[in-house]
């Protein structure tokens, strides 16, 4: 246009033939990059939704494409000769995230690809295919991998990963001088290898390939982990998405390159969560060959799953040989499981086991374990020939109803030699009794109100003629109401004064008891049963009122016993006694009331020496006055009389024998005396001022002085101490002091105390019980180990359920964490009630643990006899970590239970089966 700049550019002429130009460009441009993987533009092409990059390349510049590496593995195309082939060829460089429509891919590919690398991605238009180069990651569904080399053929659907030669490594061998230079090969360490990671199993190897579309692939030097163990072999091929099949396949549990054990098999094929079949298995154990199987199944499901239980061979020379722990693990659901097992020998002798458990969490757990069979030892005729039959059921039940009801079952019946029979274990040989318990309980919130249910068995299994062999309580129901002031108004609450009648309280405790117990009459096991039954009602009334810094607290006891039978005892013609039960209702009642009087004192010391900031001395004295009348007198009719031969009165209880007792025989007019003294140091602490408090020591003393006896009105005086220094020392003890002299009968022998208080003779008292006990544990730092046993949730479990109190030949878990620990104790004593008659006992138990390396264990425990100096049946435990494998040594050196076990096994508790056993036992019971 003329005249037309008016100071402003120039526009350029308009030019349709380049115009035409650009726009053809612009859709050839447009439908390139919508083949490209990854670009977001229209057309929508098939497979452009398929595919994008990941937003941690996103704004990523294109980086110059590298030269073509000599190495084989690592060829990428050169950037000219792409160009050469096909102009359009480029990379991708886009930075937008891609939101396309789902349309059908002829890849096989159905979902987003995210994909990164750290150097380049060049895509070959021609022949559809991608190249990732430096750190390739590439997610797609459940499938992950991380590679320095990645190939993608959309064409195909196939995917290529492998690694880089590492350039800086110098160990390959060098040409010799004037030779051609040899290409890179796998010689040459390499960096970035592939490692897919499919739903939940991670494989590793040099070379991977994996087909989107058939979702099959193969793994050249692969190695997987699955279930704690670890699979390698020559290749691994993926036929569909559960089912594997490895060539020259190793299985080993062992973590290191080169592990001390595997199992090798030509030909495995690998289940995912189920099984591993492979054919033959040979076991290896440092590169040489054990033994070999014609086939093997390994289990890879997660959890509890069923198989047999292999079992243990041998010898015994009073049962002949043996297989023992054979059987068959049954993981029934989630919910239960079984498991069968025996033992068998050659004499004829045979044991079956069998264990049922069921468990829903938050509900209720429990179990039934039982065995049954028939011990033989030696041969018929033989002086030592036995032939037993043995059982024992075990039963468990916890349930919590609600947080208000919960019911605890731990029952269990057994054969008195069971144990003698079956087991080594010397806390079950030690055992004198069998106690079984079903208890139920309930309280109501809200309300002092509660409620037991107990069912009891204490079974004796060494029972005497005379004896109870077995005691029962069928069932025993209290039902219990915490203390309740009836009068106390509602001002007390909000924190008003409260009247004197408020602070009356009382307690009620109701309980009903049927018990049946078994008798042994004589050595050929004839028995008695004798059950009754009783009901108890105990009703205490109290107040507490406070005189100054007095309490004073007046109290009333009533006490009802209510039985259904009693006894009645007569002198027969031939002047014996004759005892005869009674049968109907009988109440026995009786009561008590009194008042009792405390406060307590304090005094502080603040010596201000060895940072002692001070000593506190708290005394506790309390007095207390009790009445109580002679129940055994006539007019309260609990006690009979008969005349004996001689014809002297006697008189009897008629509820001997009964639940509950009967009524108290003495009147009480008694005053009783307590003093009790805590002593307590404070010191300095750190710099933050937090003081250190320990308790020195605690003293009691009590005795108590009857007005309505005639002679001998003080009691003994009753002493008790504790005390503590630190944690490693712990102290306490006890004993009682008789005020009276000791007047022994010439004529007769017999000796008893007199009214004659020793201080007439220059003594305060003698010493008639006495007993004191020592003990301390010392132990290491803790520290972290790797060291030790595999512990698996189950084993935690049982550990968190196991009881407060261990004794001496608990075998535990070993703990590498705690370098060393010493646990000592003494135990000491004496009973003279007559002077001339000293009952004494003392005996020192000692428990030592230490590592003995990294990598050893050992323990020892024992108890031995001060007075009748014998060692009791002493412990001795080995434990070695053998990384993959462990080894276990117990050994009980001396007394009838003397035995050893040595067993080597693999730590990995899928195949703890895998073992070797050596032991041996002076009673032939393994």
């Amino acid at each position: 246009m003329p005249g037309g700049k008016q100071g402003s550019v120039e526009s350029p002429p308009f030019d349709l033939a380049q115009m035409k130009s650009f726009a053809l460009t612009y859709w050839a441009a447009a439908l390139l990059l919508a083949e490209l993987p990854g670009c977001a533009s229209a057309p929508v092409l098939p497979d452009a939704s398929a595919v994008r990059p990941d937003s941690a390349a996103a704004g990523r510049k294109p980086l110059p494409s590298p030269a073509v590496s000599q190495d084989s593995t690592a060829r990428r195309p050169d950037s000219t000769s792409l160009a050469a082939r096909d102009s359009t060829a480029r990379r991708d460089t886009s930075a937008r995230a891609d939101s396309l429509l789902a349309v059908p891919s002829p890849s096989g590919v159905d979902s987003v690809v995210n994909y990164t690398a750290s150097d380049s991605v060049i895509y070959a238009i021609d022949s559809r295919t991608m190249f990732m180069f430096g750190k390739g990651d590439i997610k797609y569904k459940d499938l992950g991998l991380k590679a320095a080399r990645i190939d993608i053929n959309w064409n195909t659907a196939v995917l290529n990963a492998r690694g880089i030669v590492d350039t800086s490594d110098t160990t390959a061998k060098k040409p010799a001088p004037g030779a051609p230079a040899a290409p890179d090969t796998g010689a040459r360490k390499l960096l970035g290898l592939p490692d897919l990671v499919d739903g939940g199993e991670t494989y590793h190897g040099s070379v991977i390939t994996y087909n989107f579309r058939t979702k099959k692939g193969k793994i050249d030097l692969g190695k997987t982990e699955i279930e704690r163990g670890w699979y390698t072999g020559e290749a691994i091929k993926k036929v569909d998405e559960r089912d594997l099949f490895v060539e020259d396949g190793r299985y080993t549990t062992c973590d290191l390159p080169n592990p001390h054990y595997y199992f090798f098999a030509p030909e495995m094929k690998i289940m995912l969560g189920d099984k591993i079949v492979a054919r033959p298995v040979t076991l290896v154990i440092a590169d040489v060959p054990v033994f070999a199987l014609p086939f093997g199944i390994f289990p890879t499901e997660r959890g509890r799953r069923s198989g047999l239980i292999a079992p243990a061979y041998g010898e015994s020379g009073l049962r002949g040989r043996y297989l023992t722990h054979l059987g068959y693990y049954w993981a029934m659901n989630d919910y239960m499981d079984l498991n069968l097992r025996a033992d068998g020998y050659t004499k004829g002798g045979y044991v079956l086991y069998s264990d049922y458990r069921y468990a829903l969490r938050y509900n209720f757990s429990g179990g039934i374990s039982g065995s049954y069979g028939k011990t033989i030892n030696g041969e018929r005729g033989d002086p030592g020939y036995s032939n037993s039959e043995v059982y024992n059921i075990h039963m468990t039940h916890n349930q919590e109803f609600n947080p208000s009801t919960r019911l605890l079952v731990d029952f269990m019946f057994t054969s008195g030699s069971y144990y003698r029979n079956t087991s080594n274990n010397l806390n079950d040989l030690l055992q004198q009794n069998i106690v079984s318990n079903a208890t139920l309980t309930k309280y109501w919130e809200g309300t002092p109100n509660s409620m037991t249910i107990n069912v009891r068995r204490d079974q004796n299994l060494q029972p005497s003629p005379g004896s109870i062999e077995l005691a029962e309580m069928l069932p025993s129901i209290s039902f219990n109401r915490s203390q309740s002031f009836p009068f106390r108004s509602s001002k007390y609450e909000t924190g008003g004064t409260q009247d004197w009648y408020g602070l009356i309280g009382y307690t009620y405790g109701g309980q009903f008891q049927n018990i049946r117990n078994t008798l042994r009459l004589d050595t050929l096991g004839n028995t008695h049963v004798d059950q009754r039954w009783g009901v108890l009602h105990q009703v205490t009334m109290n107040a507490s009122p406070k005189a100054g810094y007095i309490t004073v607290s007046p109290f009333v006891d009533f006490t009802s016993k209510w039985y259904n039978k009693s006894i009645r005892r007569s002198l027969n013609a031939a002047d014996s006694v004759v005892t005869e039960e009674v049968p109907g209702f009988r109440s026995v009642n009786y009561f008590d009331m009194g008042v009792s009087l405390s406060t307590k004192l304090y005094g502080i010391l603040h010596p201000g020496i060895l940072g002692i900031t001070g000593i506190r001395h708290q005394i506790s004295p309390s007095i207390s006055y009790v009445y109580q009348p002679d129940f055994s007198s006539r007019r309260w009719s609990y006690f009979g009389t008969y005349t004996d031969s001689s014809g002297v009165e006697q008189k009897y209880n008629r509820f001997e024998g009964s639940v509950f007792g009967g009524a108290p025989t003495e009147e009480r007019q008694a005053i009783a005396f307590r003093l009790g003294n805590v002593f307590e140091m404070k010191t300095q602490g750190d710099s933050a001022g937090q003081e250190n408090k320990y308790q020195l020591l605690n003293l009691d003393l009590s005795t108590s002085y009857n007005f309505a006896r005639d002679s001998l009105k003080f009691d003994e005086i009753a002493l008790s101490f504790r005390t503590a220094i630190g944690q490693w020392l712990s102290l306490g003890g006890g004993g009682s002091f008789n005020l009276y002299r000791f007047q022994v009968d010439p004529s007769s022998g017999f000796g008893r105390r007199v009214n004659r208080f020793l201080l007439s003779e220059g003594k305060i008292a003698d010493l008639t019980s006495f007993f004191v006990s020592v003990g301390t544990r010392l132990s290491g730092e803790k520290k972290a180990t790797t060291a030790g046993p595999v512990r698996t949730p189950a084993d935690s479990a049982s550990a968190a359920s196991r009881k407060m109190y261990v004794g001496i030949y608990d075998q535990e878990t070993p703990d590498f964490s705690i370098p060393w620990n010493l646990d000592l104790n003494w135990n000491f004593s004496q009973n003279q009630s007559d002077p001339r008659v000293k009952f004494i006992s003392s005996s020192v138990s000692a428990s030592l643990g230490f590592n003995l390396t990294e990598f050893w264990k050992i323990s020892a425990s024992a108890n031995y006899d001060l007075i009748n100096r014998e060692l009791a049946a002493p412990q001795v435990t080995v434990y070695r970590d053998l990384h993959c494998w462990e080894m276990n040594f117990s050994w009980v050196p001396t007394g009838y239970y003397r035995n050893f076990r040595l067993e080597i096994r693999l730590k990995a508790p899928q195949l703890q089966d895998v073992k070797v056993t050596k032991q041996g036992s002076a009673r032939d019971v393994y």
